[in-house]
């Protein structure tokens, strides 16, 4: 897959996360899923600053 897809398939399943998270917020696991989300955009930005840099 190109650089491209990856990003995009990040952005996708960070979505997807937060939304269920947020759905599920006042359980434990989806407080937990909302953290995952939020680490998987912040991943989406290193991976990005990889693709930039190196």
């Amino acid at each position: 897959m190109d650089s491209m897809h990856w990003l995009l398939s990040l952005i996708i399943i960070g979505f997807i996360l937060l939304c269920v998270g947020f759905n599920y917020r006042d359980r434990d696991w989806g407080v937990g899923l909302l953290g995952l989300g939020v680490l998987t955009m912040f991943s989406t930005l290193a991976f990005k600053m990889y693709i930039t840099f190196y």
